[in-house]
């Protein structure tokens, strides 16, 4: 807003004054330093999806690294997390939290973690991770919702979750994953989006996870896991060809990271 109105110093001084965020990180872990965190560790909040993804992955030591520590953080490979009880005391909850890991989605700061995977090449790991939270943290009984569902949150979580696709928080895009419907519609701002699917199997507690084959919006090709919000205000067709097995789309074209602003040669 300040270069739109001619202001180019205090562009610049902003600019300088964003770029700090890298300074909460440690190179060392790729995670975030040790300070005061509510509500969470360092580890819920690590995984956020920030405004410069590409620089952020770099951080942790590229695509490999990153992939290895999100890996961590949902526990692939780990035995089984030992649930708190009815009332837990403060050593049981203290045990839980010195993990380091997901926390199932009960509260807000692991919310956006399960798509970081989108921006290093492995949207596979998305849909297992998302397949595992609809299915398995929610449901109609008593006790549906993994936690408070703070003025809607988890709830609306699942309604994006469960229609194939996430709007990231304060960008222009929707990620995309596989959906738990074989068809659905949704009143956009100038249109009306279906989202429809082949190959779809109906998604069950502890069943198939499905993957993502090829994704088409309007009859054109999306090679990334992404699109613009724009795109999809207007409405129109979003097609999800699925599969049983991880596929090669999307691995290699990211969505988009905003670093700080290069400045172009005269």
């Amino acid at each position: 807003m300040a270069r739109m109105m001619g202001d180019d110093a205090l562009a610049a001084e902003f600019e300088r004054l964003a770029g700090r965020w890298l300074n909460a990180f440690d190179e060392s872990t790729g995670l975030l330093r040790d300070s005061t965190f509510y509500e969470g560790t360092k580890h819920n909040y690590s995984f956020r999806l920030v405004h410069d993804m590409a620089t952020r992955i770099a951080l942790a030591g590229g695509d490999d690294a990153f992939v290895a520590l999100l890996d961590d953080f949902f526990g692939f490979g780990a035995d089984a997390v030992v649930q708190p009880g009815v009332a837990p005391g403060l050593e049981e909850m203290t045990a839980g939290y010195a993990l380091g890991r997901f926390e199932g989605l009960n509260n807000e700061p692991d919310m956006e973690a399960p798509w970081a995977y989108h921006y290093a090449g492995r949207p596979d790991r998305t849909a297992e991770v998302v397949h595992a939270i609809v299915n398995h943290q929610f449901g109609t009984g008593r006790g549906g919702l993994p936690g408070n569902d703070d003025s809607g949150g988890l709830s609306s979580w699942y309604v994006w979750a469960s229609l194939g696709i996430f709007p990231v928080a304060g960008q222009s895009i929707f990620l995309l994953h596989p959906p738990s419907f074989h068809y659905s519609t949704v009143a956009m701002a100038h249109g009306t989006l279906t989202i429809d699917t082949s190959g779809f199997v109906e998604p069950t507690p502890g069943g198939a996870v499905q993957y993502i084959q090829s994704a088409s919006l309007n009859g054109e090709a999306l090679e990334g896991s992404w699109v613009d919000a724009a795109a999809l205000h207007e409405g129109g067709r979003l097609h999800l060809s699925l599969g049983p097995e991880p596929s090669a789309w999307a691995r290699d074209v990211r969505p988009p990271s905003w670093g700080p602003i290069k400045e172009v040669p005269a």
